[in-house]
C-alpha cells in the first residue's frame, strides 16, 4: 500500500509542475490517510439465538416408572423415558427411590443395564443414603445371616501379642476358604509405645475403645493381646480353643441388623465407602475399620526388639457415627487406593451401653480404575 501511495503522490507532483490548472483537478485519493485505507477489522459473526428445547409429547404410560422398572418392564420405561424430558430417568419417588432402586432391588438385571445405558446415575441415593447397589447388598446380607466380628487388642512391643496375631491370620483365611461372614481387626493400642519403640500402628483412641468394654462389658479385663468377639466374648488373644468355642457360639445366631458396605468411586483418589445400615434399633453407632494384610515389619525396639513380624487385619483408621435407626453414610479415609496393598473396609453396627455388634460386613478396597461397577 504504502509503495502504491508513494506512485501516486510522484504522479501528481509532477503534474502539478506543469501548470495551474491540472493542480486543481487534485485526485480523491489525494485527502485520504493511510489509516483510512487499511483494512478495518470485521466485527464478530453474531451469536445465532439458541433455539428453544423442544421436550417430546405423547401419551404417559398408565404404569408408573418404578413400578414397570421393578417388574422388568423394558417397554414401559421406554415410552416413559420418550415423552419425558431429560433426566427422568432419575425420578425420585417420595422415599426418594429411583426406578433402578427398584431394578437392584428386585433383582432385574437386563433393566438395570438398559437404565444405565439411558443415564441413571449408579450413585442416586434415597433418603436413607442408600444407592442402588446398597439396596442389593442389604437385601444378600438379610438379618438371619450369622455373622462373628473378632476384635483383636494388640501391639507390636508386647511379646505375647504375635501367636494372636497369627491366629486371627488364622482365621482370616478359614474364613475366606469357607466363605464365612467372620471378619477381623486388630486394634493397635498406644499404651505400650515409650522408651525406646512406638507402634507404627497405634493409636489412643483405639486403647479407648479396649477401655470402653473393660468399663461397659468386661469388668476389670483390659490386657494384651485381649480377643472379643461380636461385643460378648473375651479370651487371650492367643487361645485357639477360646476363640474358635466364641466364634462357633455367634455363628448360631442371627444378625439383629442388615449391614452393608461398598466402595464409591472417589475423583479425589482417597479411598470413599458407602455403609449403610437396615433395622430396628437404637442407641448405636454404624463403625467402619480400615484395614490391611500382609504386613511384614522390623521392630527394633521394645520386647519384639530385633523380631520380624508378619500381621493381618491391621486397624489403619476407624471411623463412626451415632445413628437411631436405617441409614447409609459416606466414609472417606485419607489413604490412597493401591493395588499393591491388600486392604479391606469393615462396618459394624454396634450398641453404645452394651457394646454388643448387631451386624457386619466388609468388602475389599480396590485401586481407583478396579472399583466395581453397576453389577457390583
Amino acid at each position: 500500500m504504502e509503495r502504491f501511495l508513494s506512485t501516486l503522490f510522484a504522479t501528481v507532483l509532477l503534474a502539478g509542475c506543469g501548470s495551474e490548472e491540472r493542480a486543481s483537478n487534485t485526485s480523491p485519493l489525494d485527502t485520504i490517510s493511510v489509516e483510512e485505507l487499511a483494512p478495518k477489522p470485521k466485527p464478530p459473526p453474531s451469536a445465532p439465538e439458541p433455539e428453544p428445547i423442544q421436550y417430546p409429547t405423547g401419551p404417559v404410560p398408565d404404569v408408573d416408572i418404578h413400578q414397570a422398572a421393578a417388574a422388568g418392564d423394558i417397554e414401559t420405561v421406554r415410552q416413559h423415558l420418550a415423552v419425558q424430558a431429560p433426566g427422568y430417568v432419575d425420578t425420585p419417588n417420595e422415599s426418594g427411590w429411583t426406578p433402578l432402586h427398584f431394578s437392584y432391588a428386585k433383582g432385574q438385571t437386563e433393566m438395570s443395564l438398559y437404565l444405565l445405558d439411558n443415564g441413571a446415575n449408579y450413585e442416586a441415593r434415597n433418603k436413607l443414603g442408600q444407592a442402588p447397589a446398597d439396596i442389593l447388598l442389604l437385601k444378600k446380607n438379610h438379618q438371619n445371616s450369622p455373622f462373628a466380628l473378632v476384635e483383636l487388642f494388640t501391639s507390636e512391643s508386647c511379646s505375647s501379642c504375635p501367636p494372636a496375631e497369627r491366629l486371627t491370620s488364622e482365621i482370616r483365611r478359614m474364613a475366606l476358604a469357607k466363605r464365612l461372614r467372620i471378619y477381623c481387626v486388630s486394634f493397635h493400642v498406644d499404651y505400650f509405645d515409650g522408651g525406646s519403640w512406638t507402634d507404627g500402628y497405634s493409636d489412643a483412641g483405639y486403647s479407648a475403645r479396649q477401655r470402653a468394654y473393660e468399663f461397659k462389658r468386661f469388668s476389670g479385663l483390659y490386657y494384651t493381646p485381649q480377643m472379643i468377639v461380636n461385643g460378648e466374648y473375651q479370651t487371650i488373644g492367643h487361645n485357639r480353643a477360646n476363640a474358635y468355642g466364641a466364634i462357633n457360639r455367634v455363628l448360631k445366631k442371627p444378625a439383629k441388623v442388615n449391614v452393608s458396605v461398598r466402595q464409591v468411586k472417589d475423583e479425589d483418589g482417597v479411598i470413599a465407602v458407602n455403609a449403610c445400615a437396615l433395622g430396628k434399633f437404637e442407641n448405636a453407632a454404624l463403625c467402619v475399620a480400615l484395614v490391611e494384610n500382609g504386613i511384614r515389619r522390623k521392630i527394633t525396639g521394645g520386647e519384639n526388639k530385633g523380631r520380624t513380624l508378619s500381621m493381618d487385619n491391621i486397624v489403619l483408621d476407624f471411623q463412626y457415627l451415632e445413628i437411631s435407626g436405617a441409614t447409609g453414610i459416606e466414609f472417606r479415609f485419607t489413604e490412597k487406593p493401591d493395588a499393591k496393598r491388600n486392604m479391606s473396609a469393615v462396618a459394624f453396627v454396634q450398641q453404645i451401653n452394651s457394646m454388643s455388634i448387631l451386624g457386619a460386613h466388609a468388602t475389599p478396597i480396590r485401586a481407583l480404575g478396579q472399583v466395581s461397577g453397576p453389577m457390583q
